[in-house]
């Protein structure tokens, strides 16, 4: 039996508002094969360093999406120079295995519950270590919360008011679920793009016994599900919402969806169950940028389509949209801007396109030469131009960011001037950070103080 710590690092506290599901998902798994297991979160609060040197664990397996991946590798290289066998995996390292190899004993690329086996058994050298896919997402055993901090992820909301969680209140218990791997569509900014594997999920009945637990365990009253595209499978969710009634479950949920699978017999089913958002990737509000950002699967006119069609349902429609894209002109941006203002939003989240590591966008930038031989991933946040996709100055996508900015605090009821004073209080050097990012937030801000009071 081998002595496993998977870390979850990260110190940037808006990246800590869902729980880590993939390492319950491991840790579970570990569990099952008979090793011993505990999860060290960076970014719930916890000293990660000091826990591992408690555990003295055999092997210490740390995760990261790019955005994380620096304070991946510096837990990383301490564990190695303190005699800790190291293992890297995530999607950052899945596709850039010999750069994360320059701090870990182990790199997995791919799924990683079967690889992470066979390196605590021993069954693999040290090295890059690729892992099998599962095919049966329910036969994974069931994850166990109580290996977190349950109590700080069910109030992200309210530690982080400016999130896509719209429709959860104040004071409301909040959870995140995930019930699918990967996505039938391969636009040119999303980490699917290069994976290649079919989309698998979790039956209806393994959906609801995970509601049910949450409910009568976790006293849960709002979940978002992290899935890609929950109505990628209609028939699964149509027999999730049967369920759903027939236990008569209270939770309210919101999930993330593309407008093509949008009708009014879904969201029929959708509202009967308790569904109270949906959040879609538009994109974009120009036909051509978004035409090449999804491949030429969508249209600007099923965008608008699906925001009516949702507000009809008396569900919440919420949107995520990208600027600077690839030979994006400025014109085009603000057609952006103009269908965001046309359209009957519940929230709004503007974006800088960031050509992530394995991806289309990624592969574009390599051959037009845009990557430089060191690169600072701290910079990968979605909020700052990356590398240069735009004849745009950075000057001027500043700007335009800043116009976006006011847009996005209208558009958001939970960044009240209390919430944000509340946030900056508890986060003031972001808070001085994020004021001189986006300098057009401050007249927006004091507009509200000045009409409606502090609160």
């Amino acid at each position: 039996m081998a002595k496993l710590v998977l870390v979850n690092p990260g110190k940037d506290y808006e990246y800590g508002v869902h729980e880590p599901l993939n390492l319950l998902t491991l840790a579970a798994y570990v569990q099952k094969h008979g090793h011993k297991v505990a999860i060290a979160d960076q970014l719930a609060g916890e000293d990660v360093l000091k826990k591992i040197k408690r555990l003295k664990p055999d092997f210490v397996g740390i995760t990261g999406t790019t955005a994380v991946i620096s304070d991946a590798y510096e837990i990383a290289e301490w564990c190695r120079r303190n005699g800790f066998k190291t293992i890297l995996g995530g999607v950052h390292v899945s596709v850039m295995p010999e750069e994360a190899l320059q701090y870990a004993d182990y790199v997995v690329k791919g799924e990683g519950e079967d690889a992470l086996v066979k390196i605590l058994e021993g069954r693999v050298e040290k090295g890059i270590v690729t892992g099998k896919v599962i095919t049966d997402l329910d036969e994974l055993p069931k994850i166990n919360r109580d290996m977190i901090n349950v109590k700080y992820y069910q109030k992200g909301k309210d530690r982080t008011p400016g999130t896509h969680l719209h429709f959860v209140p104040p004071n409301t218990r909040l959870n995140s679920v995930l019930f699918t791997r990967g996505c039938p569509f391969n636009c040119i900014f999303c980490h699917n793009s290069w994976r290649g594997l079919r989309v698998r999920f979790n039956s209806a009945q393994r959906m609801i016994e995970e509601f049910k637990e949450l409910e009568r365990k976790y006293k849960t009253q709002a979940v978002f599900f992290m899935d890609d595209d929950l109505l990628c499978h209609k028939p699964r969710i149509k027999e999730f919402c049967r369920l759903y009634k027939k236990e008569k479950l209270r939770i309210i949920w919101g999930c993330q969806a593309r407008v093509s699978t949008i009708d009014r017999e879904i969201l029929k089913y959708l509202r009967e169950a308790n569904c109270k958002q949906i959040t879609f990737g538009l994109e974009s509000g120009c036909q051509r940028v978004l035409s090449m950002l999804k491949n030429d699967t969508t249209t600007v006119e099923q965008n608008r389509r699906a925001i009516k069609l949702v507000k009809e349902a008396g569900i919440l429609a919420c949107g995520s949209f990208m600027i600077g894209s690839p030979t994006e002109t400025e014109e085009e941006i603000m057609q952006t801007k103009k269908f965001i203002l046309e359209n009957d939003l519940d929230g709004v989240g503007v974006s800088i396109t960031t050509p992530f590591p394995g991806t289309k966008l990624w592969e574009m930038c390599r051959e037009k030469g845009l990557i430089p031989d060191k690169i600072d991933w701290r910079n990968f946040n979605l909020n700052k131009l990356t590398f240069g996709l735009t004849d745009i100055s950075q000057k001027r996508m500043e700007e335009i960011r800043n116009e976006f900015e006011k847009i996005i605090l209208e558009k958001n009821p939970g960044l009240s001037p209390r919430n944000i004073l509340n946030v900056a209080i508890r986060h003031p050097s972001k808070a001085v950070r994020r004021l001189l990012e986006n300098p057009g937030a401050v007249p927006v801000i004091l507009k509200r103080m000045l009409k409606k009071g502090i609160g």
